[in-house]
């Protein structure tokens, strides 16, 4: 049978879940033909020489540097040559109701550009992963819990399946567990290596819904993400490639005055958080916030200059 999938997972210093997650792959894909290849970005916790013992049919790419998550998806969708390509996050596990819903949404819907399904993390909990595509303001207004009666306003965008649990007309999906159309990134171009983390999924699908193809939501299957499996050990330099991210988005597609109007709601919001809430705990989770984002925009700044 002629391959059809390729199944590529970063992985950054996450022994532990990585081998649960590639057990994960060959568990869901029984008696279906793939291609799996591992992009290693430099650990130091001995994941590419136990992923590699433990399952030595899959292709294993070590990078001698951390070249971020969006770098290391292009290195592994090039070594591959299957139609569909499904990104998984090391600290994700797939299903087979997963694989095959997104198998379905893809072979079904001809202009399905990408597709990703319903994510829960370990406790069951549902994790939202469908969002508008980011303004100058949204996120803020989020992170001030500021809601809006039309979900087009906010930044959070809840799916609204059909009969069939799918619906094409989400803006973005994050990558932990996505599946791509080969030929729609032939279109749009693969992940932009800019984003070093963060974003990078978002201003790929904004790519592909500019050249007309659909980003679905397959509530069929149902993948667990534990979430920050890498970014939890160092935190605030994760925080801070965030706001990067968030604010190279907004240059590129939407002008340097909506990053301009981003920089200001956020410091806005935080502040106000940093000083007013009651709550230590979350005035102290504000603080970190703020200083990252100020770290990241004297970065933006000095690489704009």
């Amino acid at each position: 049978m002629d391959v059809q999938v390729a199944v590529v997972v970063v992985s950054y210093n996450t022994r532990e879940l990585l081998l649960k997650c590639v057990s994960s792959v060959f568990e869901s894909t029984t008696g279906r033909s793939i291609e799996l290849v591992i992009v290693d970005n430099a650990s130091e916790d001995g994941s590419y020489d136990a992923v590699r013992n433990a399952y030595p049919e899959a292709t294993t790419i070590r990078n001698n540097t951390n070249l971020g998550f969006g770098a290391a998806c292009n290195q592994g969708i090039r070594a591959t040559r299957s139609d569909f390509i499904l990104l998984l996050n090391s600290d994700a596990r797939l299903t087979p109701q997963a694989y095959q819903s997104l198998c379905d949404c893809l072979e079904q819907n001809r202009r399905c550009g990408a597709a990703g399904c319903r994510l829960v993390d370990p406790a069951g909990v549902e994790v939202i992963n469908t969002r508008n595509f980011l303004t100058g303001l949204n996120q803020a207004f989020e992170l001030a819990g500021i809601t809006f009666a039309s979900g087009r306003l906010g930044r959070t965008r809840l799916p609204n399946p059909n009969g069939d649990l799918v619906d094409c007309s989400v803006d973005w999906i994050e990558g932990a567990c996505l599946m791509l159309r080969r030929s729609a990134l032939d279109e749009s171009g693969l992940f932009d290596e800019q984003f070093f983390m963060y974003s990078e999924d978002e201003d790929l699908c904004l790519r592909l819904r500019k050249r007309g193809w659909l980003v679905c939501f397959c509530g069929g299957g149902t993948a667990v993400h534990h979430g920050a499996g890498s970014s939890r050990q160092r935190k605030n330099e994760m925080l801070r490639h965030f706001y990067q991210s968030q604010m190279l988005f907004l240059t590129k597609h939407r002008g340097r005055r909506s990053a301009v109007l981003y920089k200001i709601v956020m410091k806005t919001v935080l502040l106000c958080k940093r000083f007013l809430l009651s709550d230590r705990n979350r005035r102290e989770i504000a603080g970190e916030q703020l200083n990252a984002l100020r770290q990241a925009c004297l970065l933006v700044g000095a690489k704009g200059s």
